[in-house]
């Protein structure tokens, strides 16, 4: 009897032991996840510290690198230096269907096991504007010592600040001019504090809210600058509120 009970309870563990190690392959093979494993996979080269590309892309290395490292310029002539590029990996992938589990341009932020930004783009996106405009997310995400702190961001603040060093002609003071009239017709801040807020919609309903988080930010800026930007990001470290800190004369 007492074998036949210490047979069922090994059963039961290895059951339980092969469904978690299925879980764990599933969330780093299939899912978003597997970013943060690509440094590990013999499919992508290090072209340069924290720069991954897969093998047989068909960019060249160094042609990729050559965007990247104008991107970076453009980032350190807005912010005057950039903190995060120890605790960012950029990752370029010309396979679709890796691409379509870690994103095509998008930066995201993982608090475990330890803080860092992951910055995925496809070839289609490689240009200089865009690896910039996620650059300028994973420096202002550079400042938060948490997770948590950076959720308390509101969605049009995180996008009006990358769209700084986004040069494309769709988010320019010319176009937000044109399409808000002057102002008129831009969407209030409230109403784009939430990702699920700020995605909303069509591509174009997404863009409009890019231009006017776009200038708002520059206004802002104009009127402050760029450090005191990044002190309003530092202050919700502390458990400050957003709008006191933004909104303060």
């Amino acid at each position: 009897m007492k074998s036949r009970r210490k047979r069922v309870i090994l059963t039961i563990i290895l059951c339980i032991l092969f469904l978690l190690l299925a879980a764990i392959v599933y969330v780093f093979q299939f899912s978003g996840e597997y970013r943060m494993t690509v440094p590990y996979r013999p499919y992508f080269e290090e072209i340069a510290p924290h720069i991954y590309l897969n093998k047989g892309n068909v960019m060249a290395p160094e042609d990729v690198l050559s965007v990247i490292n104008e991107a970076k310029a453009r980032d350190t002539a807005f912010f005057g230096e950039l903190h995060c590029l120890d605790d960012v990996t950029i990752i370029i992938c010309d396979d679709a269907g890796i691409s379509r589990k870690i994103g095509t341009k998008d930066t995201i932020t993982y608090d475990f096991p330890q803080k860092k930004d992951y910055i995925c783009i496809s070839n289609e996106y490689l240009n200089v504007d865009i690896v910039a405009h996620e650059l300028t997310h994973a420096e202002l995400h550079s400042h938060f010592t948490t997770c948590d702190a950076q959720r308390k961001m509101p969605s049009w603040f995180d996008e009006g600040i990358a769209t700084q060093n986004d040069y494309r002609e769709q988010y320019s003071a010319e176009n937000w001019a044109e399409q808000t009239d002057n102002g008129k017709t831009a969407t209030a801040l409230t109403d784009m504090d939430t990702p699920s807020e700020f995605y909303a919609g069509e591509a174009e309903d997404r863009r409009f809210r890019y231009i006017c988080a776009k200038h708002e930010i520059a206004v802002w800026i104009e009127n402050h600058s760029v450090q005191e930007l990044l002190a309003v990001a530092d202050g919700l470290n502390s458990g400050a509120d957003f709008e006191t800190l933004y909104f303060a004369e």
